[in-house]
């Protein structure tokens, strides 16, 4: 993996470097969740990537009230995360993998001894949302191609899963590399390739003269 520590998060330099990459946020646009198979979705994302790298500017999704405050309070959950368990964390900017498609961008690397352990991925629900993961006590389903797809990008075998609420206790679950993250490698790899050829045959028809 190719690691870039020294690019912060939501900055424009951020957002250029993940243009037209496929990023773990999005990897359930490409992975069914059950199945682990090349999503029906997969195509239409191809289309959003291609157009991000002639539209620097253009977003699909700007959020809404629950990412902008999750983003917010990611730097009180991030410490909270390291009180509650003693971990140090390293931020860093951006995650590309070997093969320069696939990238993630982890809420923080968790730390031993200088080395790398472990992966985090922070979310700040809405109150009902953090009830109903506590309740359930595992990894949401919404977010298991991002987490596990993060494990990918990165060869880390194992991330945490932190779900903060400051009216309650966080939801703290950590993710093995297992049969589901293998089961992933295949479909990730064929949209990759998919990208490549896609993208090849229509680069031509998109380019002003």
């Amino acid at each position: 993996m190719t690691i870039f520590r020294d690019i912060e998060q939501g900055t424009e330099e951020w957002k250029l470097l993940r243009k037209g990459k496929p990023t773990a946020s999005n990897f359930s646009s490409i992975v069914t969740a059950a199945k682990c198979e090349l999503s029906k979705s997969a195509d239409g994302y191809i289309n959003d990537l291609i157009a991000q790298t002639f539209c620097p500017d253009w977003e699909p999704f700007e959020g809404n009230y629950w990412t902008k405050r999750g983003n917010e309070m990611e730097p009180q959950a991030r410490l909270a995360f390291q009180v509650s368990t003693g971990f140090q964390v390293d931020q860093v900017g951006f995650v590309l993998h070997d093969n320069g498609i696939l990238g993630c961008s982890p809420d923080a690397f968790v730390m031993d001894g200088g080395e790398i352990v472990a992966g985090l991925e922070i979310k700040c629900p809405a109150p009902n949302t953090h009830v109903e993961w506590m309740r359930a006590g595992v990894l949401p389903d919404k977010y298991k191609q991002q987490v596990h797809g993060s494990m990918i990008v990165t060869g880390i075998r194992q991330w945490h899963f932190w779900a903060y609420h400051p009216a309650m206790k966080p939801l703290h679950v950590l993710v093995t590399w297992d049969s589901y993250t293998e089961a992933m490698v295949k479909p990730l790899m064929q949209f990759c390739d998919l990208y490549r050829k896609v993208y090849a045959e229509t680069v031509s028809k998109l380019t002003l003269e």
